[in-house]
Formats: structure tokens, C-alpha cells, sequence
């Protein structure tokens, strides 16, 4: 069940209290130890059943999945000298993706991003992760996210993760998790471009009601990109020496994927809003078309409804009642009426 922030008013700076948390998620712990010619993969039952290396010789990453346990993640915080305020922003789901440095880590938080392929709908999850000298933590809500193509390399030795330190480790969880806003941000692109096919030639009123849920999904995704990309600036130019110098030409390249994301949502956000000119001016135009026929059909009865009326009133005087050809003289006057009003109204392009 979700908390709120509410819940910690008054309690003491440091205090692990979970924000928005299922209690009914089981923390686990997955652990990661290699070098560019070994690896360990072990799952550990308790913080101090984790194996780790030598930080001089190898990178140890520390998964955590769940985080409902508060002495699991106490005792991780405590066997590896993590800040109490570092700790209580892990717990805290709805954190700002950030960069925050300390004594002897860094603190990332970020936000991974997933679409449903039925409903479409895009769901957030908080990815915290500690960068410390041969050492990575990364601490997540719920088992399953989008890390597998690291996993994978880190147990194949594909790539060069398993040459490089903790630091390009970082990155490479980071780039995994950008990289699925692309899939995101492609798809919604696509979905904008078909809408705008369908807007164009017949606009219909479920048509607002998905660019307004398309707008909806463009705006929380950009509140998520939008530091994001503030935080890849910001770990690019940071002066900390758990970051190597060659690591900083891939930070380089993360943060500008980030930028290109950032860009392609603003830019369909503003393609969104020509598609909604779009749509009223279709809906404008049309309600003109029918206007214009409705006009016609008005106008070309005024005269009509006028002889009607002529020989609707009772005079006794009138020679045309009596006349044998009477009626058929004056339905082929109204309908030469009518034709001749139609025709008029063709040339003038009304019709």
C-alpha cells in the first residue's frame, strides 16, 4: 500500500521509512562479482552473506530488488558505510532523478521507464544505485526490470564491461535504462504520426480524447527525461575520482542520447498541439460545410414557402384555383424555382 511523505513529519533526518512501497515484495539480493576472466553470480539470503572482491582487482555488483525489508536494507547501508540520508532516498520511490555526491560514493537516482504493449500505458520505477570504489549497488522497488542486457554481457564477456571498473559499470546500467526511453519515445512517434494520417483525412471525436492521454503520457514521461538529462550533464563534469577519464567520453554520449530525448518529446508535444489546431479546424470546417448546405436548402425554400403561402389564403378571387392546369403551372414553377437556384448556387461553388 502506498505511504506518503506525510508519514515522516517530525521523525529524525536519516530515517528509513518506505514512501511508496508493497510490503507483500520480498527483497532480494543478487550479487555479481568479475574481472575481465571471472565471474561470480550468487544470490545472497542476508546482508552479511555477501561475497565481495577485491576492489583492485575486481567490480562487485550488488542488486536489490524490493525493498520492503528496512533492516536488509539497513544492514547493506551499515556493512558499506552508506550515508543514513543516502539510505532514506532509496526508500523514497518519488525522488527526483539526481546525483549526489559523498565522502566515498556516488548516489545516482533514475527513473526506468516500461510500456505496456496491450494498454500502452507507460509505468515509472525508481533505480537507485551507489558507485563506490570497485562497488556498485543498484537498489530497486520490484523484481524485473530492464538490466538483463548487462547481466548478460557481465556473464558472456561481451562488450567491455567486464574489462573496465565499477564506474563503466554505472554507465552501462544507466545507457540500458535511456535506452528504453528510445523504444518509448519511438513508439509514441509512430502512434502521433498515425493519428495525424486519421486527423487529416476524417477527424472523429475519440481522436481528442487519445492525443489528450498522448499529451498526458508526453508530460510525465518529460518530467522523468528532463532531469535525467540534467544529471548526465552534471555526472559529466563532476570531479569525482571514482570516475575515470575514459568513462566520461560514454557519460558524454549518455548525456546526449538524453538531450535527443528530450528534444523528440518536446517536439511531439508541439506536433500534438498543430494536430489539435488540426482536428478543430477540420471540425470548424466541416460544421461550415453543413452550414453552407443547410443554408442552401433554406435559401432555396424561402421562395418556395412564399407561393405556398400566396395560395394558402382564403380569397375567393383567385382565377388560378379554378383553372384546370392551376396546380400542375405552379409545382412546375417552384420546381423551375429550384432548379434555377441550384444551378446558381453550383456556379458559385456552394455545391
Amino acid at each position: 500500500m502506498a505511504k506518503h511523505r506525510s508519514e515522516k513529519t517530525g521523525l529524525p533526518p536519516g530515517s528509513l521509512v518506505p514512501v511508496s512501497e508493497d510490503p507483500e515484495v520480498d527483497t532480494t539480493i543478487k550479487v555479481f562479482v568479475y574481472n575481465a576472466e571471472e565471474v561470480t553470480e550468487h544470490c545472497a539470503v542476508a546482508p552479511d552473506k555477501i561475497d565481495v572482491g577485491d576492489p583492485a582487482t575486481s567490480v562487485t555488483w550488488i542488486d536489490v530488488a524490493g525493498l520492503a525489508d528496512l533492516k536488509a536494507i539497513n544492514a547493506i547501508g551499515e556493512r558499506f558505510g552508506l550515508h543514513p540520508l543516502l539510505l532514506e532516498d532509496v526508500l523514497n520511490t518519488d525522488h527526483r532523478p539526481t546525483i549526489d555526491e559523498y565522502q566515498d560514493n556516488l548516489f545516482v537516482v533514475v527513473k526506468m521507464l516500461t510500456m505496456d504493449p496491450e494498454s500502452e500505458d507507460v509505468w515509472s520505477e525508481q533505480v537507485s544505485f551507489v558507485l563506490g570504489k570497485g562497488l556498485v549497488i543498484s537498489f530497486q522497488s520490484e523484481a524485473g526490470d530492464v538490466m538483463d542486457p548487462v547481466r548478460d554481457r557481465i556473464r558472456n564477456n561481451v562488450g567491455r564491461v567486464r574489462k573496465k571498473g565499477a564506474d563503466f559499470l554505472l554507465y552501462s546500467l544507466l545507457d540500458v535504462i535511456v535506452d528504453h526511453y528510445f523504444i518509448i519515445v519511438e513508439d509514441l512517434g509512430k502512434r502521433i504520426e498515425a493519428m495525424e494520417e486519421r486527423v487529416v483525412v476524417r477527424p472523429k471525436d475519440k481522436d481528442l480524447l487519445d492525443m489528450q492521454a498522448l499529451r498526458r503520457q508526453l508530460i510525465g514521461i518529460s518530467r522523468q527525461v528532463t532531469p535525467t538529462r540534467e544529471l548526465a550533464g552534471r555526472m559529466n563534469i563532476l570531479p569525482s575520482k571514482l570516475i575515470d577519464k575514459s568513462t566520461r567520453r560514454y557519460i558524454n554520449d549518455l548525456q546526449d542520447h538524453t538531450v535527443y530525448i528530450a528534444e523528440s518529446i518536446s517536439m511531439f508535444r508541439d506536433q500534438l498541439g498543430n494536430l489539435e489546431n488540426t482536428y478543430h479546424a477540420g471540425l470548424n470546417m466541416r460544421m461550415g460545410q453543413v452550414m453552407k448546405l443547410l443554408t442552401v436548402i433554406s435559401t432555396i425554400f424561402i421562395p418556395l414557402t412564399f407561393i405556398v403561402g400566396i395560395y394558402g389564403m382564403n380569397f375567393q378571387n383567385m382565377p388560378e384555383l379554378n383553372w384546370r392546369y392551376g396546380y400542375y403551372a405552379v409545382m412546375a414553377l417552384m420546381l423551375a424555382i429550384s432548379l434555377v437556384m441550384l444551378a446558381w448556387f453550383r456556379r458559385k461553388g456552394w455545391l
